[in-house]
């Protein structure tokens, strides 16, 4: 049996401590289900969908899901919400599907907003720095900031009503896509003959269970996708160290543009991205306190595979790729506790057109996985919630009457939100990966060509265009 959990909030922006960072489960509620059970719904929908992992993606389709009527239930593997990971930068974009999602504003408290940008070289030179304003994305203007991914797990569990996630039992397999016809799996045929029996998947526990539809939402290695087919994600060629840095709290005076003693020196309205050759490194504040770090570095496929093995092991990996650095990259690594430091091995798939079959489909890197360049995929698996509860909800809000929703309408109604998100997404995938490939340059002489034309004629305007996107609202 499983209780439904909570999970300890942490002080808002800051390192969990205690019980929720060994990701001990609380009691939310009295309610107790059995792992393959899934909710009773008033619903004419029918069996609810499936959602494939708690992460991002899968708490927000969950949440968008659930918005707009669709009964839903999601499957973690894991024995709670995760705590491991660095932060998150979210944009515009972002924060505007959480806002429909009903997130935001339990977000926005405590996180800075950051207004400026400096690009600088490893050597100490400042190569150009812009405020946001600068940049064309219409009037809304931009809003960035950067929230701990434990933080943003919780705000989407929160939304959600109880009983909704399951722990400890993920999917396993896919072992059916019932009712739909071989027509329907490719085309998105909307035949209202088929069946209303979508998929049936076994959990990790060995127990079996019907839905109408599967979201995977597992992640870059994707079982899920797997099961879909799809190619596997291609190495970047790079690797990424991440964690969050803790520094004494400044007076609550400090203005959002003052640099706070003893910090790293960077304003608190400021992204700094800092670029060497093969090697490069950013941070950003979270909180007054907390500053967000990353390094990449060039790595062939067999080291990206095989991480240092202890943290750290991983906190001296990092500090020997920024080693003698300007801009206070080294102590920010040092400043951070050796188990929050993360390794990534850097991929992406090139993702055009449907990316799922009958009832099946993906949501966020299991079906657009891109590199971390222009700070999209959290972003994006936002985005695709809002577009997935919208195709859905719509669906739901034409049935007529008791019966179940049918499958080939379920089908279709996925091929379409297949389409949009692929429209959105291939772009910024291939987008993504030519700017790394232009910010991993090995080569010194290239390298100072990049610089020099950076600071010269760099030009902010179209820098953040992708960021101006909406997704729109959950129901239209």
């Amino acid at each position: 049996m499983l209780v439904r959990h909570q999970h300890a909030r942490a002080p808002s922006g800051g390192r969990a401590t205690g019980p929720s960072r060994a990701r001990v489960q609380h009691q939310r509620a009295a309610s107790v289900v059995a792992p393959g059970a899934l909710p009773a719904s008033k619903s004419t929908w029918g069996e609810p969908v499936i959602v494939a992992g708690a992460g991002i993606a899968g708490l927000a389709v969950a949440v968008a899901l659930s918005k707009v009527g669709v009964p839903v239930r999601v499957y973690e593997r894991g024995p709670g919400l995760r705590q491991e990971g660095a932060a998150i930068g979210l944009w515009s974009n972002a924060w505007r599907a959480l806002e429909e999602l009903g997130a935001a504003e339990a977000l926005r408290p405590g996180h800075l907003l950051l207004n400026r940008v400096e690009l600088c070289s490893s050597g100490g030179e400042l190569l150009r720095g812009f405020d946001l304003s600068e940049c064309d994305v219409g009037p809304t203007g931009l809003e960035f900031r950067g929230v701990r991914r434990a933080a943003l797990l919780q705000a989407l569990y929160d939304c959600l009503p109880a009983d909704t996630v399951c722990f400890d039992t993920g999917v396993e397999e896919v072992l059916g896509e019932q009712g739909v016809s071989a027509a329907a799996s490719t085309s998105g045929s909307s035949s209202s003959s088929s069946s209303s029996s979508g998929v049936t998947v076994r959990l990790a526990n060995g127990q079996t269970v019907q839905g109408s539809c599967l979201v995977g939402a597992d992640g870059v290695r994707s079982a899920v996708a797997r099961h879909l087919q799809l190619p596997a994600t291609n190495y970047g060629g790079y690797v990424a160290l991440r964690g969050v840095a803790e520094f004494p709290s400044p007076p609550s005076t400090a203005a959002s543009s003052a640099t706070p003693a003893g910090g790293p020196g960077l304003p608190l309205n400021t992204i700094r991205q800092i670029w060497g050759a093969g090697t490069r490194a950013g941070l950003y504040p979270v909180t007054p306190s907390c500053y967000y770090w990353y390094t990449c570095f060039n790595a062939d496929e067999a080291a990206a595979d095989a991480p240092p093995d202890t943290p750290e092991a991983r906190r001296a990996t990092a500090l020997a790729a920024v080693k003698g650095w300007a801009w206070a990259v080294e102590e920010c690594i040092r400043r951070t506790p050796p188990e929050d430091i993360t390794w990534s091995r850097i991929s992406d798939r090139w993702t055009a057109g449907a990316f799922g079959r009958g009832a099946v489909t993906l949501a966020g890197d299991a079906a657009h996985p891109m590199t971390p360049n222009l700070g999209q995929g959290g972003c994006v698996a936002l985005e695709d919630a809002v577009v997935l509860g919208r195709s859905l909800g719509a669906l739901a809000a034409e049935q007529r009457g008791p019966g179940p929703v049918p499958a080939g309408a379920v089908a279709a109604a996925l091929r379409g939100y297949e389409a949009e998100r692929s429209r959105r997404c291939l772009p910024l995938t291939v987008r993504s990966n030519l700017m790394g490939q232009a910010l991993q340059i090995p080569l010194a002489p290239v390298v100072a060509v990049r610089n020099a034309f950076v600071k010269a004629a760099f030009q902010p305007g179209h820098f953040l265009d992708h960021t101006a996107y909406d997704c729109g609202r959950l129901q239209q």
